[in-house]
């Protein structure tokens, strides 16, 4: 991850990061009405102007990876102190991924403060997410039902030099020796263009040539995610996002050989190792950093892994890719055919995998047959 190095940057950021950290500080310690508390949501909302003018973007995203606090994908440096009243509230509240909004007010900023401080806890509006997930991410993502999916164009089957170009992509985010990953996007967005399953299922069938289990892993969970994204209704930049999340969640199991000789130890550390490396790359969108940071979390909140992330339930983008890459997991081993897989989700709902998901994704791979007369 890289610290910030632009000098005008840099002190946008430490004023941010300080005067949000103060904000929870000040709004836990006085009336909502009190002048400390309001002269405080002033200085937020200017700092945050200044920051987005100054960068061109209409948003600015915090995320925290193991304890590391991110601002729009760049690393503070760990003995900053200015960070530390940000990181103790992120860490009290169960926050892991906070994005200021353009259009943000005191009003709305207020409104989400008073929620962490009481029973509704930190919860999304329309200028403020929690998570940055695609949808709010402490809320169950709408079910729309198969119907609300947008209209998709025909794709061709990717070329051998585009598929290579991807995978060569994948192995170089996953080892930390790229900076960019254009051509694996670009694929990314000639799935998310692809009309329905069968349009879906031929591009698989083009990539299957290629002999790189984690790029088909990939490839088949980006697919699957498709499918499922589109019957809750998302197209266009938010549909092409979940997908890319879903094609990279995996990328931490990508170190180098030798790295990490405990397997257990290993797999315990990929949704860390793989957050740091997309937190590193251009262009990434935050989804892809928290799907892959928490796409093993239960949906329960029961301990899973990392156990460094604390309890709560996973971003709503992490659920769909769960149900993805367990589906996808199942039927790879070939040990399980689809019926099978399916009960295997199922079984799942309610502790692992998000139910409301599971049925929807049910829905699309075995849709019941009409009863008759109806």
């Amino acid at each position: 991850m890289n610290a910030p190095v632009h000098p005008d940057r840099a002190e946008l950021t430490q004023r941010l990061v300080t005067e949000l950290g103060a904000a929870f500080h000040l709004r836990a310690s006085y009336a909502p009405d009190h002048p400390q508390v309001t002269g405080s949501l002033a200085r937020v909302l200017a700092t945050q102007g200044a920051w987005c003018a100054h960068e061109g973007v209409a948003e600015v995203s915090l995320i925290l990876v193991e304890g590391h606090l991110l601002v729009d994908r760049q690393a503070i440096p760990e003995d900053a102190s200015w960070s530390r009243g940000l990181l103790r509230a992120f860490q009290r509240l169960g926050i892991r991924g906070l994005t200021l909004v353009v259009g943000l007010d005191e009003a709305e900023l207020g409104r989400f403060l008073d929620g962490c401080h009481g029973a509704a806890g930190p919860t999304s509006s329309r200028h403020l997410l929690v998570g940055q997930a695609g949808f709010a991410a402490t809320e169950s993502p709408e079910v729309a039902g198969t119907g609300g999916q947008g209209p998709a164009s025909p794709a061709a089957s990717p070329s051998p030099e585009q598929l290579a170009g991807a995978r060569s992509e994948l192995r170089a985010a996953g080892a930390g020796t790229t900076t960019r990953i254009d051509r694996l996007r670009s694929l990314i967005a000639e799935l998310a263009r692809s009309a329905g399953p069968a349009a879906l299922d031929a591009l698989r069938l083009s990539a299957s040539r290629v002999d790189d289990r984690e790029f088909l892993h990939g490839l088949a969970v980006a697919i699957t995610t498709l499918r499922l994204g589109r019957a809750l209704g998302l197209q266009g930049s938010p549909l092409e996002d979940l997908a890319l999340g879903g094609f990279l969640h995996d990328v931490g199991h990508l170190e180098e050989s030798g790295a990490e000789k405990d397997a257990v130890r290993r797999r315990a550390r990929h949704p860390v190792r793989g957050a740091e490396r997309l937190a590193g790359l251009e262009g990434i969108p935050d989804l892809a950093v928290l799907v892959a940071l928490e796409h093993h979390l239960r949906f329960d909140g029961a301990p899973s892994y990392p156990s460094t992330v604390g309890p709560g339930k996973p971003a709503a983008a992490a659920r769909v890719v769960a149900v993805a890459d367990t589906w996808e997991t199942l039927l790879g081993r070939g040990e399980t055919g689809p019926a099978e897989s399916l009960a295997v989700l199922r079984a799942r709902a309610g502790t692992f995998l998000d139910p409301a998901l599971v049925e929807l994704f049910a829905e699309i791979v075995a849709p019941r047959e009409p009863r008759d007369g109806v």
